[in-house]
């Protein structure tokens, strides 16, 4: 697989192992569950990932499981963050309605179509693609906000949709839907770093479709119909409970 220019693929023992099995993977798709298994532990298992707010294992002699794991950086900061800024967004939209959630935030909607909405929303809570993180909370949060918009056809309609999100399941796409899309996309660019170069190569989209649907499958056995409407989720708590949905998730996709 071509990569980049100046990417370096990760590598040690825990990735290696992970290679090996991502090779099978095509002949021998009951493999798909060992395969996430394998890269939530390669990059720092479930509960150090999702806490962490440094890059780990970059150029380093040490990993979870006292190995070399060199050349790459992980960590979730900036999904944890993005989380709870969306959480917080629709949670005011359902406690002070739309207009005074817009004011609070300077974003400025007028005599814009509903295109021009979810690309200025999209827009605004989105980080600049420095690494990993940051660039797959990016893809993620573009993916969620398309999704909402899909079942809104006008603007006259966006307030109303908009107002119960936080309430309804509805709000199953903007947590747990929003960490799916990020591990999918933190695996995509990890091992396929310029999507583009692979996009004509049938294996590799062969390979990231059954690892997306077997992201999508494992977590859809979790509950994600949490309460929101009585979290703050511009205080510590907000944070706990996003980091902690976040630990969820990847326990049960590194657990086979």
């Amino acid at each position: 697989m071509g990569t980049s220019a100046g990417y370096i693929p990760p590598s040690g023992d825990n990735w290696n192992s992970l290679k090996r099995q991502m090779g099978m993977l095509l002949d021998k798709p009951e493999k798909k569950e060992l395969v996430l298994s394998k890269f939530i532990t390669a990059i720092g298992g479930s509960e150090r990932f999702s806490t962490s707010n440094r890059p780990m294992g970059n150029n380093s002699n040490s990993s979870t499981s006292g190995s070399s794991d060199r050349g790459k950086s992980f960590k979730s900061s900036s999904a944890r963050k993005t989380s709870q800024n969306v959480l917080g967004f629709f949670s005011d939209i359902n406690t002070n309605g739309l207009s005074q959630a817009l004011r609070d935030r300077n974003i400025d909607l007028n005599d814009k179509n509903l295109e021009e909405i979810k690309e200025t929303l999209i827009d605004y809570f989105t980080e600049p693609s420095i690494d990993g993180d940051t660039d797959a909370s990016s893809r993620a949060i573009a993916t969620v906000m398309d999704d909402l918009f899909s079942e809104i056809s006008t603007e006259e309609e966006l307030e109303n949709y908009f107002n119960d999100v936080i309430s309804t399941e509805k709000a199953e796409k903007i947590l747990c839907g929003f960490y799916e899309n990020y591990i999918f996309e933190l695996f995509a660019r990890t091992f396929f770093e310029d999507r583009t170069q692979h996009s004509n190569q049938s294996d590799t989209v062969e390979i990231l479709d059954i690892v997306k649907e077997t992201i999508k499958s494992k977590i859809s056995t979790h509950q994600c119909r949490a309460n929101l409407q009585d979290i703050d989720f511009k205080s510590q708590d907000g944070a706990n409970f996003v980091q902690g949905i976040l630990t969820d998730i990847l326990e049960i996709l590194e657990d086979i």
